[in-house]
């Protein structure tokens, strides 16, 4: 989701000194930053992401817990619906496709017998109708051309922000700027793939998820995720998971959007400098940067963010989120959009959703210690945290 634009140096104009390139870049993250912390966090920037795996859910218990065992994972620790290496390693991102995240695609009938042999011990002694019957049991989501991902791996700091936007079963749900889809599938999730969500079936029969992309390419990418990933049902005509292809900065909200609307969440997944891939990208991505491009994607999301403003329900939250380091990006788009909302928004805390089985009374929280709290909401660093960079901030519509 980066925007840039061909910058090469820094370029003075009498009263104007733009920062571009490289230089531009080291000095002015060094500048925020400081000296001291600069270094280090550069060098987390270009080191490996650390993902988390979402299993995925609408898979029959034994697919998921052959999956698991296949691939050695386990639960996370402290982020409830997603898992981590179960030797406590980095997952791989070795496989990792040209965007932000990794799909593992099932594999047909004799990959299937194969992860149900190893999640059922009496398959492996002999019995040929339990070994048909967990090869089954991962076969029953549909025929083989509905054959769903395994499970899709993302930077744990994207399910941070999925997770802080606080949806629950039953609820209208937008994610403005969908693409890829990492995020998308972790709100389908809570909304469709959980024990609360079958448990609340009749409330839950209610919620809708739209996935709004304005760019064809990336659209197309989302609705392939989607669709490889959620049951058919889901993402039929007519089912709750909807993809849209909507300019989300007009002055006016489109129709697509307002046609389903008001939401009662609405997730602003802003494009933005995506500061980590120029730095893993490495000086062609970085002689690109320019300071006057981060003007330009600030006033984009504060576009967006109005936008959100005018489709989400009173009481309904909006969680405005980048990959972006610059505060003109983050906390400074926060700041412009409350100055010119008035009293109609309020700040959250980000103290975290419940964990799947816990009382409503015992929050979990799901920032990671060594997150950066800024004005309006938190940063989450690779330096200090395993995850990120993710910016959050979350507001609520009084």
């Amino acid at each position: 989701q980066a925007i840039l634009v061909q910058a090469s140096s820094v370029v003075c104009t009498p009263g104007i000194m733009a920062m571009r390139g490289e230089a531009g870049w080291q000095a002015t993250h060094q500048k925020a930053f400081g000296k001291e912390r600069w270094p280090g966090l550069h060098a987390a920037l270009r080191s490996a992401v650390t993902h988390v795996a979402l299993v995925n859910p609408f898979l029959p218990d034994v697919a998921q817990a052959a999956v698991c065992a296949e691939r050695q994972l386990r639960a996370h620790d402290s982020m409830p619906l997603v898992c981590t290496s179960n030797n406590n390693n980095a997952i791989s991102e070795a496989a990792l496709d040209t965007g932000d995240d990794l799909l593992v695609l099932a594999s047909g009938v004799e990959a299937c017998r194969e992860s149900a042999a190893k999640a059922n011990p009496a398959a492996d002694r002999g019995d040929a109708n339990a070994a048909d019957d967990a090869a089954a049991a991962v076969l029953q989501v549909g025929p083989l051309e509905e054959e769903l991902l395994q499970c899709y791996f993302l930077d744990g700091a994207s399910v941070i922000a999925a997770l802080a936007l606080g949806a629950q079963p039953g609820d209208r749900v937008l994610d403005l700027c969908s693409a890829p889809g990492g995020k998308a599938l972790v709100l389908a999730t809570i909304l469709f793939g959980t024990q609360q969500a079958v448990e609340a079936k009749a409330e839950a029969a209610g919620g809708r998820l739209l996935c709004n992309e304005s760019s064809r390419p990336r659209a197309a990418r989302l609705q392939r995720v989607l669709s490889s990933f959620l049951p058919s049902d889901l993402t039929l005509a007519g089912g709750r998971v909807q993809v849209s292809m909507a300019d989300a900065t007009q002055a006016s909200p489109a129709v697509p959007m307002q046609r389903l609307g008001p939401y009662d969440c609405i997730l602003v997944d802003a494009p933005c400098s995506s500061d980590r891939h120029l730095a893993r990208q490495g000086k062609a991505a970085l002689a690109r940067w320019a300071s006057g491009v981060v003007k330009a994607n600030a006033e984009r999301q504060l576009e967006l963010l109005r936008c959100a403003s005018a489709l989400v329900c009173r009481g309904g939250t909006i969680l405005y989120c980048t990959c972006a380091l610059s505060e003109q990006e983050n906390d400074g788009v926060v700041a412009k959009f409350l100055k010119k909302a008035g009293k109609d928004f309020s700040v959250e805390p980000l103290i975290g959703a419940v964990a799947e089985g816990e009382a409503n009374d015992t929050p979990t929280s799901l920032l990671p210690p060594g997150a950066d709290v800024t004005t309006y909401g938190v940063l989450i660093l690779p330096d200090r945290t395993p995850y990120g960079p993710m910016y959050i901030s979350k507001l609520r519509r009084v």
